[in-house]
């Protein structure tokens, strides 16, 4: 029998996990029609949270340029990066810069509600040319993205973001690995994506929508 914690240490000391998370009070704007200013900024924290929790005892980089989100990871035990340039392309070439020294970069946004499987994809093994890519339910954007380091992956977030990566892995001749989670796909960028969400998750985390 295999003994989870002791293959999640062994992954651990191979991937680092690269989050950025701008500030609090900035996220989630697209929700302002359903949640109040002080409500989005607690989604926004509680995703983050369940994302870190999520991916422990896995070395952590949260890449920000926020003094408050500094302080808060810094707390939570991740090595902070601070953001030198604007964009969410920028945010993570910087953490990937940092965590250069790892076999493997996770890039993982923090607005996921259900992070619980990000786990096993940590204790997952591949072979050390493949990157693993984890689309969003509309299977256009990234949610998730495993990459071998030193290979001079250029990330590609925004639009379509999903297709551009599978098109940069093959540029550079890498094995691709798309992983099709229901739970993972799911983030919370539209009202929509908050009605997608199990009620008891927004009670039990007081989340209240007008």
């Amino acid at each position: 029998m295999v003994d989870s914690s002791k293959s999640l240490a062994r992954s651990a000391s191979l991937i680092a996990v690269v989050i950025p998370i701008k500030a609090f009070e900035q996220a989630k704007d697209r929700l302002s029609s359903v949640l109040s200013a002080d409500q989005r900024q607690l989604l926004a924290r509680t995703t983050a949270l369940g994302v870190i929790e999520s991916v422990r005892p896995a070395s952590l980089f949260v890449v920000c340029d926020n003094p408050e989100v500094s302080q808060w990871a810094t707390v939570l035990g991740a090595t902070v990066v601070h953001q030198s340039e604007p964009g969410l392309n920028s945010a993570v070439q910087a953490g990937m810069t940092a965590a250069q020294s790892f076999d493997r970069v996770m890039i993982v946004h923090g607005d996921l509600p259900l992070p619980r499987r990000l786990r096993e994809l940590l204790e997952s093994t591949v072979a050390s040319n493949t990157v693993t890519i984890v689309p969003d339910r509309h299977r256009d954007g990234t949610n998730v993205l495993i990459i071998p380091s030193g290979v001079g992956f250029k990330c590609h977030y925004g639009a379509q973001s999903f297709e551009a990566h599978k098109a940069e892995a093959t540029k550079l001749g890498l094995a691709i690995e798309t992983v099709f989670d229901d739970e993972l796909a799911l983030d919370i960028d539209t009202p929509d994506d908050l009605l997608a969400l199990p009620t008891q998750w927004l009670e039990q985390h007081h989340i209240t929508l007008f």
